[in-house]
């Protein structure tokens, strides 16, 4: 482990210096990233009755029948857009918990994020704000539409799972702008695309479950 690796984990919090190490033991090195993971409470995501395992590897309930991922799936999705994304608009499709929303609103200048559940998007705004974060914008609304103002997008990602992209996503992705989305696949995974034109260029995937990318908004 290398001295900068190691003194971040010296500065951590208890409760978080585990999954630091196990995502080092994965292969994450890039020390900003995993000092704002350090640093952010991950437990304050979850589930009150999940509180105690916020920072294991496994995804964990937040309401609503939706999870946060587990810690190396966030990690590895924001390092890809950290390796291939211009780091100036970025779209979130499913804000859930608004843990990946952190993390994007930390390193791009401006972050459009959807969610389909109100009580989670309430949630999510509140917790997001009350935590300095001013860069990002929120929509109750369906992921399959994009973004109302069609904006054009450096990167956009997707946190649910379908089995092809949206239309109204792709068309809102600038000219070798990255794509991150779960696909179900024969075998289910998460990829990172760049667009070349009219084509995809695959640049990196793993396996992965995630709840599935559905129609339409709920007032509830």
């Amino acid at each position: 482990m290398s001295t900068a690796l190691d003194e971040l984990l010296k500065r951590s919090q208890p409760r978080s210096s585990q999954m630091l190490e196990h995502l080092m033991g994965e292969g994450v090195e890039h020390a900003e990233l995993l000092e704002l993971m350090g640093r952010l409470p991950r437990h304050e995501f979850v589930e009150p009755a999940f509180s105690h395992l916020a920072y294991s590897p496994t995804p964990l309930p937040i309401g609503r029948s939706q999870t946060i991922s587990q810690p190396l799936t966030v990690a590895k999705m924001t390092l890809w857009l950290l390796t291939y994304a211009r780091l100036g608009r970025v779209l979130e499709v499913g804000t859930g918990s608004g843990y990946q929303t952190c993390l994007l609103a930390h390193f791009f200048n401006k972050v459009h994020t959807i969610e389909r559940q109100k009580s989670l998007y309430l949630q999510a705004q509140t917790r997001i704000r009350s935590m300095g974060f001013n860069n990002v914008e929120f929509l109750h609304g369906d992921g399959h539409l994009g973004w109302p103002q069609k904006v054009q997008m450096d990167a956009i990602i997707v946190t649910a799972m379908a089995s092809k992209v949206p239309v109204a996503l792709t068309d809102m992705l600038k000219e070798d702008g990255i794509l991150i989305m779960p696909i179900a696949d024969e075998v289910p995974s998460i990829g990172c695309w760049q667009r070349v034109g009219y084509k995809w260029k695959r640049l990196e995937s793993t396996p992965a479950q995630f709840v599935p990318l559905l129609e339409g908004k709920v007032d509830a």
